[in-house]
């Protein structure tokens, strides 16, 4: 078995282009009680090649193959691993500890084991352990006849954190080494269990067993409090990322300044040793502005090389209103590849909205990207604005109270044919919420028979937004059966939460002329999406979009609320039509390349750093 897994993992390497560091058992095998019918669980960790650290991200950081001939291997690459090591993930400190281990660079398993070793948090790890206890309980534990599998996956998660407890150090992968410090009738019956599963399948139960119940309800009723206890523990990312550049064979890079992720703030991302492109965007690229429009800027800008080599990562940098977006070159040609409209239109900037243009943004050609891509999300996007016109009206006409409805509102009891509100109810029999219990009816979810009794009440007075129940004395009868509408309840506080965000964050200026052309639509929305569909029939005819608009004056109209909804829903879908005729016709390619897209990115990359690290 161990030189069929070992050719399957050298096939993966030839097949994906990557080099194994490290692999190992995982799992029952691993802890050393495996049933008969168990899986070989391979783990592995990988190393990429060193150009598609500064390449467009595929998303793809690990390798799932589907189970063969009870064979399931599956690993993550290398920045992965260390990202999910700085953060004392479980799994994969048990991986680097297995006793089982298929293959390793030596000096590779024995740097990263120190290194988990110095870095791991304990209160992390308590707590993965721990986690996994309480699921185990959940899923296998609480049924009447449990699988001794999850009986022994309980015991070895309980154990675990037990040892981060008390021993303050990464626990032993096997399950023996693990019981050297129990006794008496736990580890008798523990052994007994081990030897009954030596012979059962992963779904057989040895029934319940008292000693372990209670061993197991102890430590998931202390855990918490101990955990709690525990200090967190920053990991040395500067210590990660040497390691990581170690071994992913990148050349060292001394750069000015040495960048972590909150060092690229919109006053250093502007700075010309980082940016490459920055211009206004919106309305005054469109030439639909007027005198209060806003200015929005958009940017791209060159992360350093050995930030990129980290384990951090930086997609964009933004003010709290996005007024001023700032993209990393890396995200930015990763939104061109998608045909993001907002960032193509980026690429047809006018002069007189350019405040700065590196030579490096020339190589980003408009005629790379623009693709039938632009049919869907130019198209989709501009429907999209239509949906969002019409929402704004329903705020408009439904404005919500500043007062959030109590969950009383939404209890009805039953009475006659037909129901009173709670309140009402109430009233008419003289009694108040706290002289009444509850509890709560089986097999009829949202009902609870009324109790005239002492109780808790009927709703939380710690949480005013759910129902309490109470235990009454046995025979006890009802005087009344309640139903709380706790679904309409939810949707009545996401609306209420939703209106008054709305207005917390609307733009008043836009607001007030939607209200003045009464027109119960969001005329801005629906310009927009005339602009995009115009743009799109351009890029599918002409392969560019001219901006600033040739119709800007029409634009303006519209955006001013001189013509009905309708009017503009039928000029929408006139220009929805010639879309689709344009690019039915059209000579674009499906897609943009990826591999072009690559290399523009690589390129770019390169005239702001060393070009010899793009050719390791």
């Amino acid at each position: 078995m161990e030189k069929t897994i070992n050719r399957l993992l050298a096939d993966l390497e030839n097949e994906r282009g990557i080099e194994i560091l490290f692999a190992c058992e995982s799992g029952s095998r691993a802890w050393g009680f495996a049933s008969p019918d168990s899986d070989y669980d391979i783990r592995f960790v990988y190393r990429r090649p060193l150009i598609e650290t500064y390449s467009v991200r595929s998303g793809n950081d690990s390798i799932e193959i589907p189970i063969e001939n009870d064979l399931d291997p599956s690993g993550w690459d290398l920045p992965k691993s260390l990202g999910l090591l700085a953060k004392s993930n479980g799994a994969l400190i048990e991986w680097l500890h297995s006793p089982i281990i298929y293959r390793a660079n030596e000096d590779f398993l024995a740097e990263i084991r120190d290194l988990a070793g110095g870095e791991f948090c304990k209160s992390a790890l308590a707590n993965h352990y721990a986690g996994m206890a309480r699921q185990v309980w959940k899923n296998g534990l609480a049924k009447d006849c449990p699988t001794g599998k999850s009986y022994l996956y309980g015991l070895r998660a309980m154990l675990c954190a037990n040892h981060v407890l008390h021993a303050g150090t990464i626990p032993p992968v096997e399950f023996d080494v693990l019981l050297e410090d129990l006794e008496g009738d736990l580890l008798a019956e523990i052994r007994k269990l081990l030897s009954w599963k030596e012979t059962a399948t992963e779904a057989e139960s040895p029934g319940r067993i008292e000693v372990l119940d209670r061993f197991l309800g102890k430590g998931l009723e202390e855990w918490p409090a101990a955990v709690e206890k525990l200090a967190a523990k920053q990991a040395d990312l500067l210590r990660f990322d040497a390691f990581l550049h170690r071994w992913a064979h990148w050349p060292v890079v001394v750069d000015a300044q040495r960048f972590a992720k909150e060092d690229f703030t919109l006053q250093r991302v502007v700075a010309k040793d980082l940016l490459l492109f920055e211009t206004v965007s919106g309305s005054r690229s469109f030439g639909t502005d007027h005198e209060q429009s806003d200015v929005d800027l958009r940017g791209v800008f060159v992360a350093p090389f050995s930030f990129l080599g980290g384990l951090e990562t930086i997609e964009q940098v933004s003010d709290e209103k996005s007024d001023e977006v700032y993209y990393e070159l890396g995200r930015f040609i990763s939104l061109l590849l998608a045909n993001n409209p907002n960032i193509v239109e980026l690429l047809f900037s006018p002069d007189s909205c350019i405040r700065h243009r590196h030579p490096a943004f020339d190589l980003i050609q408009p005629e790379m990207f623009l693709s039938k891509l632009c049919r869907q999300t130019f198209g989709n996007y501009a429907m999209g604005q239509i949906r969002k016109a019409r929402g704004l009206n329903k705020k408009i006409v439904n404005p919500e109270p500043e007062q959030r409805k109590h969950l009383r509102e939404f209890c009805h009891v039953f009475e006659g044919q037909g129901s009173l509100s709670l309140s009402e109810w109430l009233a008419v029999r003289g009694l108040t919420e706290k002289e009444c219990a509850l509890v709560a009816v089986r097999h009829a979810p949202g009902t609870y028979a009324i109790f005239e009794t002492e109780g808790r009440g009927i709703f939380s007075h710690k949480d005013d937004s759910a129902v309490i129940c109470s235990s009454v004395p046995k025979g006890s009868e009802p005087i009344g059966w309640m139903n709380c509408n706790v679904d309409s309840f939810k949707a009545h506080c996401r609306a209420h939460r939703e209106y008054w965000k709305w207005v917390d964050e609307r733009n008043e200026e836009r607001y007030q002329t939607n209200i003045s052309h009464d027109r119960g639509y969001d005329s801005k929305n629906l310009m927009h999406t005339l602009r995009l569909l115009d743009q799109a029939i351009e890029i599918a005819t002409e392969g560019r979009i001219v901006l600033p608009r040739a119709n800007a004056g029409w634009l303006k109209k519209v955006k001013s609320g001189a013509y009905d909804y309708e009017e503009l829903l039928r000029i929408a879908d006139e220009k929805h039509a010639r879309m689709e005729a344009a690019f039915e016709e059209s000579s674009l390619r499906e897609r943009p390349c990826r591999r072009t897209a690559n290399e523009i990115l690589l390129e770019v990359r390169s005239c702001f750093g060393e070009p010899a690290l793009l050719r390791c």
